[in-house]
């Protein structure tokens, strides 16, 4: 018989338990925004040196704004990787983010069709690893975690293999009794 009945207590998602992301994460977070700013920062300071039509139109203190937006960006990085987390539950993965928009997402395990772990260069040098998690139906990843460790990578993609195993076998134990 079909039943529908309204639900009282709903489960609270503030009530996980997160896990901080790896110590390294705010380096290679640091590293890459580095990476973009400090050419950045050479091509506007050669073309003032080298073109003196632009240098008498750019005033010297503006050429210091562009460090101060580089070091807010770089305390900004500091509390935005501070601020995430992950969870692995029995059926599900939760990771938050932000520190002005936070987000929760919440993916169940049984709805993971596939995962990557994914190791860049700086990633490799600071023994850090990206997961991907992807559902049935996806394109792109629709959980996308960077920041862990290679091993948490790892342990967590062999937990999501036996998963389904995991399931069958309690099933199949039922059955027999």
């Amino acid at each position: 018989m079909f039943s529908n009945q309204q639900i009282e207590t709903l489960p609270q998602h503030q009530r996980i338990q997160f896990q901080s992301l790896a110590d390294k994460a705010i380096w290679h977070v640091q590293i890459n925004w580095l990476i973009f700013y400090l050419p950045l920062m050479a091509v506007i300071i050669a073309v003032r040196y080298f073109n003196t039509n632009i240098a008498s139109s750019i005033a010297p203190h503006w050429l210091l704004v562009l460090p101060v937006i580089v070091l807010l960006s770089l305390l900004y990085n500091v509390y935005s990787v501070r601020a995430k987390g992950i969870a692995v539950r029995e059926h599900d993965i939760a990771f938050k983010r932000g520190l002005i928009w936070q987000h929760v997402t919440l993916l169940p395990i049984a709805r993971i069709q596939h995962t990557e772990i994914h190791r860049g260069p700086i990633e490799r040098k600071l023994g850090l690893a990206t997961l991907r998690l992807y559902s049935a139906g996806g394109m792109s990843a629709d959980l996308h975690i960077s920041g862990l460790t290679d091993k948490y990578c790892n342990d967590i993609r062999q937990f999501i293999q036996n998963y389904g195993c995991d399931e069958r076998v309690k099933s199949d134990e039922s059955i027999d009794e």
